[in-house]
């Protein structure tokens, strides 16, 4: 029993001890390595999602393009500039780890997390992205489990492969007073060589 506490403790120390705190740019390299390389990354793609706010049980069915983080295609109305607010598209942007791949991104190490269970650790991502994102990588299989911002909490899960990179398939969106606002699950991700032509032009 106590050699497999042992254990235990070792494997979770190594785990955590693998983290961004020596070197975050490293860190977030190999994560980006880990999920295809930057090359990979989604940059302009049709998602379609089923999703409930609220916790309600009501679903909707909604399909984007999206090319992050300035623009969002709900049909052919544009919600970057229609929100007025650029941050509209910015937790996707996250979610694609596009960011990270960004020269102009600054990377810090920030203090490691549990989430579901399992230990991860975290990185503030500011200068492309404000206020800074948290976001949280599972410590053995690197990929996003959860983003803090602007004081609302993103859980991802469900992690599938499309075309060459991986992202989480499902996600949580609890506010600041935490209660669930949204609950999504894509269906399907469609990458695109450029915006489909006869799409609105951003409202300026």
């Amino acid at each position: 029993m106590l050699l497999r506490l042992a254990l235990l403790l070792l494997m979770t120390a190594r785990a955590f001890a693998a983290g961004p705190s020596d070197d975050p740019v490293k860190y977030a390299a190999e994560i980006v390595r880990r999920h295809g390389g930057a090359e990979r990354l989604l940059k302009v793609f049709r998602l379609e999602e089923t999703f409930s706010l609220n916790g309600g049980k009501k679903t909707t069915d909604r399909t984007s393009i999206l090319q992050p983080p300035s623009l969002w295609y709900v049909g052919k109305t544009e919600r970057v500039s229609e929100a007025g607010k650029a941050s509209v598209c910015q937790d996707i942007w996250m979610w694609t780890l596009g960011p990270l791949v960004d020269p102009r991104t600054q990377l810090a190490a920030a203090p490691d997390a549990t989430v579901a269970g399992r230990p991860a650790h975290a990185l503030k991502v500011s200068g492309t992205i404000e206020p800074a994102i948290i976001a949280y990588f599972d410590a053995e299989t690197y990929g996003l489990v959860q983003i803090d911002w602007k004081g609302q909490q993103f859980i991802f899960s469900g992690p599938k492969e499309f075309d060459g990179t991986r992202v989480p398939t499902h996600c949580v969106l609890y506010g600041k007073d935490g209660k669930e606002r949204m609950r999504t699950d894509l269906r399907a991700i469609t990458r695109l060589p450029q915006l489909p032509a006869g799409l609105a032009a951003p409202v300026k």
